[in-house]
């Protein structure tokens, strides 16, 4: 194993040590929709970067609605011997029957 043949001097392990520190990171205000971002970085708020969409953004509201026209399927648990779940997958008209 390697062992140091000399004490290494206050200012030797600070000079070590300056690389070692946290940087800030540069937050901008998106172009187009003033919101703030990390530079160089596409938008959470409206998806583009660089004048280019890049993510496609869907509203909270217009999602819900997607996911609720989207959704025909719910999954029942009925139980068997031995207490294992088993899953299946059930229409919501049949749930409404019910």
């Amino acid at each position: 194993m390697a062992v140091p043949k000399n004490k290494k001097s206050k200012s030797k392990r600070d000079m070590r040590r300056t690389h070692d520190k946290l940087k800030v990171a540069s937050i901008v205000e998106c172009p187009r929709c003033h919101s703030k971002k990390i530079a160089h970085r596409v938008c959470e708020n409206c998806g583009y970067y660089d004048n280019k969409e890049i993510i496609k953004i869907v509203s909270k509201e217009k999602s819900k609605e997607k996911s609720k026209e989207t959704t025909k399927t719910k999954t029942a648990v009925s139980r068997k011997s031995k207490g294992k779940p088993e899953i299946k997958a059930v229409k919501k008209d049949q749930i409404a029957n019910e």
